[in-house]
């Protein structure tokens, strides 16, 4: 058995959004993948950054399909970094539009993935990511 830590991964969904195969499907294939998924549903963008401390992950990805990820984005990367996990990468998937791709780069999402990514696709990314940034401590 393999002793090294797995990459645990928040994987948050607005409340109000009732479409939630999508992100069903990727927790089941992040988990698929050997990583540790934590699925949450949030009502306010504090409540992703509270829950992303106590449960200490490694990435926090948002399924977004109600819009809203730019408002999202400006509220939640300068709320994780005054909660000290600034160096946590920030993923969103779903129905994104594309032209919201480079304003949320440009906030601090570490990367946008369109509906109908192959999980493994998204798993190849975490741990590619996590891989680069283990230089910088985490």
């Amino acid at each position: 058995m393999n002793d090294e830590k797995k990459i645990k991964v928040l994987l948050a969904k607005k409340r109000i959004d009732v479409h939630g195969r999508g992100s069903k499907l990727i927790a089941r294939e992040l988990r698929d993948a050997g990583m540790e998924v934590v699925y949450f549903r949030f009502g306010v963008v504090a409540e992703i950054i509270e829950a992303a401390v106590q449960e200490d992950v490694d990435v926090v990805a948002l399924s977004i399909m109600t819009s809203g990820q730019i408002q999202i984005a400006e509220e939640l990367i300068p709320g994780m970094r005054e909660a000290g996990i600034g160096d946590v990468p920030v993923i969103m998937g779903g129905t994104i539009p594309e032209i919201d791709f480079e304003p949320l780069v440009k906030l601090g999402v570490d990367r946008v993935f369109l509906p109908g990514i192959p999980g493994a696709s998204v798993a190849d990314y975490i741990r590619d990511r996590l891989a680069a940034g283990s230089a910088s401590g985490r």
